[in-house]
Order: C-alpha cells, then sequence, then structure tokens
C-alpha cells in the first residue's frame, strides 16, 4: 500500500487538472470575453464565420500559452446581419454583459462600413472598451474622434484611388461607375469618381443601386445595365459587395459588354468566380489585405483546420490579425480598460499575417497597402501592390 500511494496521488493530481482544462500546466482564475461581431447569417455569412473563425484561432492559440490577465479568453460571436440595426443590437449585448460585470478584453467586428458606423456611433463610443474592424474601409469611420477604434486593413481613400489609376492604365476612357447604396459601397466609389476627375477624366455615369432588398436590387438590374451600357464604356466599376456583384457582372455579359470590370475587396470572394466560370475571367479586384493563400503557411491552415474543422478563407487572416491586435494590446496595458490599450496599441509594432501593423493617432495603420488581382483560370492572381 505504500508503494502505490504516491501513484494515487499523481492520478489525484492529473484528474484535477484535466478538470481545470490546463493538463498540468497554468490554471486560469476565471474567464475573459473578446467578442467578435460580424454577418453570422444572410448573404454576407461567409465572410462573417471567417472572420470568427480566425479569431477562434488566435484565442485558442493564447489560451495555450496561458491565456490573459489569469484569465481563460473566451471568443462570443455575435451575428449583426450585416446592417445597421444588427450592429447595433450586437453591440448592446457587449454593453449588457459589461454591465452584469463580465470582463470584456474588446471587440473584433464589424465586418461591413455600414455596420461598424451605426454601433461605432450608438453604443461602442460610451464604452470603454477597444474595437478593431477586419474589414471596414470606410474614410470616415476614424474621422470622428473615437479614440479605441483601430483597424488592420486599408481605407477607401487609399484604394478608391488605387483602382482608378489601374483602369487609366487598362487604357479605359470611358467609365462608368456603379454602386450599391451602403456606407462602403458610397465611399470606395466616391473616392474611385474622384480620382479619375483629378486625372482628367469625368465618369460617364454613376449609377446607385439598392442594396438591403436583392429582389428589389434584382428587378431594377436589368434597367441599370442597359443605363450603363448606353454610354458605351471602356470599362465598369463596381463598389459593393459579392452577392450583388455576380449578378451584375452576369447581366452585363449576357448583354454583351465585352469591356473591363473592375471591382473592391467586397467582391474578392471565391463564390463570385465559381458562380461566375468563364464570365469572371479578366476582372479585376482590389483587396485592402493581402490573400489569404499567399501569407498564410500550412502549419498555420492547419492549426484552423483543427480548431474550426474546415479550412480558412479570404477574411480568416483579417479575423485572427485583428484578434492577434487586440489581445497584444491587452497583453500590453495588462488591463482589459479600452483606454489603457489603446494607447498602447498606439506604441506597438507587430507583425501579422496581413503584413506589419502600426497605428497612427486616429486608429488607421501607418502602412496600408492595396493588393491587385485579375481572374485568371478560375483564380484570383496577384498583379501588383500599391499604397
Amino acid at each position: 500500500m505504500m508503494l502505490r500511494r504516491p501513484v494515487v496521488v499523481v492520478l489525484m493530481v492529473c484528474f484535477v487538472a484535466a478538470l481545470a482544462g490546463c493538463s498540468g500546466g497554468k490554471s486560469f482564475s476565471g474567464e475573459a470575453y473578446l467578442y467578435v461581431a460580424a454577418p453570422l447569417t444572410g448573404d454576407m455569412s461567409s465572410r462573417g464565420q471567417e472572420i470568427a473563425g480566425g479569431v477562434r484561432l488566435r484565442v485558442d492559440e493564447v489560451n495555450r500559452d496561458g491565456g490573459l490577465l489569469g484569465r481563460k479568453v473566451v471568443a462570443r460571436a455575435l451575428d449583426d446581419g450585416g446592417d445597421s440595426d444588427g450592429a447595433i443590437d450586437a453591440a448592446k449585448q457587449v454593453a449588457d454583459a459589461i454591465r452584469k460585470g463580465d470582463m470584456v478584453l474588446g471587440v473584433v467586428g464589424h465586418y461591413n462600413s455600414g455596420a461598424t458606423g451605426p454601433a461605432l456611433d450608438n453604443v461602442y463610443k460610451n464604452l470603454d472598451i477597444v474595437v478593431i474592424t477586419p474589414g471596414s474601409s470606410n474614410t470616415t469611420l476614424t474621422q470622428k474622434g473615437y479614440t479605441r477604434f483601430f483597424r488592420v486593413v486599408a481605407t477607401d481613400d487609399i484604394q478608391g484611388p488605387v483602382d482608378a489609376r489601374r483602369a487609366l492604365a487598362e487604357g479605359w476612357k470611358r467609365i462608368v461607375v456603379m454602386h450599391t447604396d451602403n456606407l462602403y459601397a458610397r465611399g470606395l466609389a466616391q473616392a474611385f469618381g474622384d480620382e479619375l476627375r483629378k486625372k482628367g477624366v469625368q465618369p460617364l455615369a454613376d449609377i446607385e443601386m439598392k442594396y438591403n432588398n436583392m429582389g428589389v436590387y434584382l428587378k431594377e438590374l436589368g434597367a441599370n445595365v442597359q443605363q450603363a451600357l448606353s454610354q458605351n464604356p471602356d470599362g465598369v466599376f463596381f463598389a459593393g459587395d459579392y452577392p450583388e456583384g455576380i449578378p451584375l457582372v452576369e447581366a452585363l455579359r449576357d448583354a454583351g459588354f465585352k469591356g473591363g470590370f473592375m471591382t473592391g475587396d467586397s467582391v474578392m470572394e471565391y463564390e463570385f468566380i465559381d458562380s461566375l466560370g468563364a464570365k469572371a475571367e479578366g476582372v479585376i479586384v482590389s483587396n485592402i489585405g493581402p490573400e489569404m493563400a499567399a501569407v498564410a503557411k500550412d502549419d498555420w491552415k492547419s492549426a484552423y483546420r483543427r480548431v474550426e474543422n474546415r479550412s480558412p478563407g479570404m477574411d480568416s487572416i483579417t479575423g485572427y490579425a485583428a484578434a492577434h491586435v487586440l489581445l497584444e494590446g491587452v497583453r500590453a496595458a495588462n488591463t482589459s480598460k479600452g483606454s489603457a490599450v489603446a494607447d498602447k496599441l498606439r506604441q506597438l509594432e507587430l507583425d501579422t499575417l496581413v503584413g506589419k501593423w502600426s497605428s497612427d493617432q486616429k486608429g488607421d495603420m501607418k502602412e496600408r497597402k492595396i493588393y491587385l488581382f485579375r481572374v485568371a483560370n478560375a483564380v484570383f492572381q496577384q498583379i501588383g501592390v500599391e499604397k
């Protein structure tokens, strides 16, 4: 009996450690919550699910390394539906958690500029937490004086001019601008058109289309396409999301348009190519971050599949990068207090999956790059990088 007793003690210790979820490593004194707010259902759900998956992977890595502030980090995903009302509702859930006494480390969100803006204006501005967007590029978001808002992507005021210069380099002289009626699309279209005018080229038309109601969008699509083609354009620039971009390209090609088509980051989804097939060939797409397959190593992809039980997508790296930045800010500040975390973030320089990250005083990345792609042989082939 005397010989067996130490074995029993060791087994009991291991059992207790296993219950603690640490396998004999560090134990946690509670939980801290990192929220991720994105469209988890609806037309843009693939984007939101990719972002949430990236956040969950980074949280898993942090917990394997001992957690933060002595606590286990828990990722809480909120579905904002990609619209303003859903975003405000999601933000209110974060506010409720703070009032309840939960330790909230911050928010990765939202994806759409049209969701991020209302959530900031109506809820987050009154909360002492950091919000980092993995996808919202509208320039005005960081011009409202919010001191705890950051991005891990470039902005429309950089992307629009890059797109315009590329269109001109393609030899387009007669250009029609088409865009949906949300904050992101209007901002990108405006920046594109402004750069054209600076270069002495006036867009032939600026056509705004419905966004929130796909039924109305499709009903009016034929008339919008005919309006565009009546201008006999060399190229069409579209600012909007891939659910609207797919039928637009299809309608243009079916109507006989053989000119160029260029669009922005919200269309860079392989569903765009898969749905259009040969009609997608030659389309130029600009992105506010690098392409996932080009920057993510095999071991990172394997880790993602282990956590998510599926392969990563285009926005998995931006969700991961946003969580990486936010949690490093918490680590540096040694507190979940948003103002202190924000102060530290403005001092940090980090290597992330989307490149070197550091922030200016407004919350924008100091170095903002635009990646240009052309659809060729059913893949997005990179054709350039500009600032």
